[in-house]
């Protein structure tokens, strides 16, 4: 899971619908992603795109820290 984006996330308002519309692929697909659900999570360009476009503010590595 990706702990400190979600609560980003959550902070800002953003939704999955949001970002699954930026990436181009399914709310079910960033949901799983976000939640660690998926073996891979994000790609580094889809991590790329959404730091540079919801939380410019923040450091890549704080945003993409794995949690258990």
């Amino acid at each position: 899971m990706y702990r400190n984006f979600y609560m980003l996330m959550r902070q800002k308002g953003i939704t999955f619908k949001q970002i699954s519309e930026l990436l181009g692929c399914k709310y079910q697909t960033v949901s799983d992603k976000v939640k660690g659900l998926t073996e891979t999570g994000f790609t580094c360009d889809e991590a790329m795109k959404l730091k540079n476009v919801f939380f410019p503010e923040y450091e890549f590595a704080f945003l993409f820290e794995k949690s258990a």
